[in-house]
């Protein structure tokens, strides 16, 4: 023990000059629902300090907020001491109902330091199992279960869905969550990785961290919102989300150091020794059951949109000139899969000129489940008008299962139409046609005896003037020709003749496509066909106007390019007969 008084004083100086971590407070919840008269646990844990002042109660109308308990915690993490002190909060409602309880104040000092706030639960004793928590933007997820937390694990994972059954298309919030215990430091990953077959992942949104109990343990809690949305019906599994992460274990004293603080009863400062692990901490997979939207009673306009919507109208201005537009904006807001929803329809619209909308969309969430989607349609009144179209907007309803038509009357307007302009020469300053005047005989006779008889011509039958207006003439025939032209090549059937000619060219050369590529295209020239490229989902219900053979070998076309997508080459290349029975089905789309 002859290097017992270096190390001895290496201690004390490093106790004796802490470097002590950042302030920072978080306060969670030990269950974020109860019962009437059953309590729960604040926990607020306060780091980098080494005393602090709270309150002994908090005030919120419904519930008994009691201060019982208090503790500090000393570790020690590269060489630097973290100070971190623990109170312990009793929380009994009197009454049902949701309870926010406000930012916890803890007194550092000169220092007011706040807590998050929390959100409590609270229900009839009688109404048991008591609902779960729920999470932005989504429906009452499960607690993580206590078996994941209960058998001291020093870091797991969990991820919690909105909802365990969902439709084709439809939006389901998600949080995946990450646990460590406080008594492990170290860095996670920026986002976790979580891909699989049959849905897709919107981009994760960060939570801000918060303390946690699970089972009587404290937990750092990492969490990631998303969304998914499946795109085949049946089981879906949901694989296991992944987050890399750095973290500091607490370990044994290297040798030399056990005959040490033995002379000091077998005392380890807790965090003074820690090793480095590269971990990949994974949630459990979990199952979702997806159904097809159901054919009964579908709209025939309805082109995807699936949740809970409103929608609201206004125009400006109200009141117009002749051959002025005006704009009618149309706002759809509300919960949903707003990537995938068509535009709303007009109604009574014949007697405007409109246009296809401009769309613009505001999310109020994190991962673009809420919102609203705004549609500003340019209109210009063919005849008089003193109203707009009407709007519908048709959308299925997750919750009951059935598609709701939501609708607005016209509004009030004042639009004139555009009106035919006479020309001067038709009118004269006051409207009227100006009247005629006889020429004087005297001064065309004076004319012509100055000019001689042989040489008076009219200047309608001079050379110049005749060959001016033949000029003018082929002019105005070549103009009329190009219009002519220009609107042939610009309506609608000549929009269409140049739409089969490309799908015709398309679908030759669709025979000589390689394997790999040939479900891709196929399904492009599908939408181009159907005029679904804007709405995916459109193209199934489209494909209900046609024969039994056509619409199932299309079916099957949509669910082979979904196999491609989803799981890359486990999808077998297609016969020559399947090729071709696809090909003849698209044909007999092109219309």
């Amino acid at each position: 023990m002859k290097h017992a008084p270096l190390l001895l004083a290496c201690l004390l100086a490093l106790i004796g000059a802490p470097v002590l971590a950042a302030q920072e407070v978080t306060a969670g919840l030990s269950s974020p629902s109860t019962t009437v008269g059953r309590p729960v646990e604040i926990v607020v844990t306060v780091r980098g300090v080494r005393s602090a002042d709270v309150p002994e109660r908090i005030d919120v109308p419904g519930l008994q907020i009691q201060l019982f308990g208090r503790s500090t915690r000393f570790e020690m993490h590269n060489l630097s001491i973290t100070s971190t002190l623990t109170y312990t909060y009793s929380v009994t409602p009197s009454k049902t109902g949701e309870f926010e309880i406000p930012p916890i104040e803890v007194r550092v000092g000169n220092k007011t330091l706040r807590s998050n706030p929390l959100r409590l639960q609270v229900a009839d004793a009688a109404a048991m199992p008591l609902p779960p928590p729920t999470i932005p933007g989504g429906q009452a997820p499960p607690m993580p279960p206590s078996a994941r937390g209960g058998n001291g694990l020093p870091f797991f994972g969990d991820l919690v869905l909105s909802k365990k059954k969902a439709y084709v298309g439809e939006v389901v919030p998600a949080e995946v969550r990450f646990y460590f215990k406080t008594n492990i430091g170290g860095e996670v990953g920026d986002r976790p990785n979580l891909t699989g077959e049959g849905f897709t992942v919107q981009r994760f949104a960060n939570v801000p961290k918060r303390e946690q109990i699970v089972n009587g343990e404290n937990y750092i809690v990492f969490a990631f919102q998303t969304a998914i949305s499946p795109a085949k019906s049946g089981e879906i599994e949901i694989p296991a989300a992944t987050l890399d992460a750095r973290l500091q274990v607490p370990g044994s004293a290297p040798p030399g150091f056990d005959d040490f603080f033995r002379n000091f009863g077998g005392m380890v400062p807790p965090g003074m020794f820690t090793n480095a692990q590269d971990v990949a901490v994974e949630t459990r997979p979990i199952a979702l059951d997806v159904v097809s939207l159901p054919k009964e009673g579908r709209p025939e306009d309805f082109s995807g949109a699936i949740g809970k919507f409103e929608i609201a109208a206004s125009v400006s201005p109200a009141r117009v000139g002749p051959g002025e537009p005006v704009t009618l904006r149309v706002v759809v807001s509300g919960q949903g899969n707003f990537d995938a929803m068509g535009a709303p329809v007009l109604t009574g619209a014949d007697e405007w000129r409109s246009y296809p909308p401009t769309e613009t969309f505001r999310a109020t969430d994190a991962i673009n489940f809420s919102g609203e989607k705004t549609y500003e349609y340019l209109l210009v009144a063919r005849a008089d008008q003193t109203q707009t179209p009407g709007v519908r907007f048709t959308s299925f309803d997750p919750s009951t299962g059935n598609y709701v038509v939501h609708s607005k009357d016209s509004l009030p307007v004042e639009a004139l139409a555009a009106k035919a302009t006479p020309t001067p020469a038709e009118s004269g300053s006051n409207g009227k046609a100006p009247p005629a005047t006889a020429t004087p005989a005297p001064v065309i006779a004076e004319a012509k005896q100055a000019l001689g008889a042989s040489s008076w011509r009219p200047w309608m039958e001079q050379p110049w003037f005749l060959a001016a207006n033949a000029g003018v003439a082929l002019l105005w025939v070549a103009l009329l020709a190009f219009g002519l032209f220009r609107l042939s090549a610009t309506s609608h059937a000549g929009i269409n003749r140049r739409r089969r000619r490309s799908l015709d060219a398309r679908l030759v050369a669709l025979e000589n496509t390689p394997d790999a590529d040939f479900a891709q295209q196929a399904v492009e020239i599908l939408h181009e066909a159907l005029q679904t490229s804007d709405s995916p989902l459109g193209a199934a219900v489209a494909l209900e106007a046609f024969d039994d053979d056509t619409a199932t070998a299309l079916r099957d076309l949509l669910a082979r390019h979904d196999e491609c997508k989803y799981a890359p080459g486990a999808a077998k290349p297609l016969d020559r007969d399947s090729r071709a029975r696809i090909a003849t089905a698209l044909r007999k789309t092109i219309v």
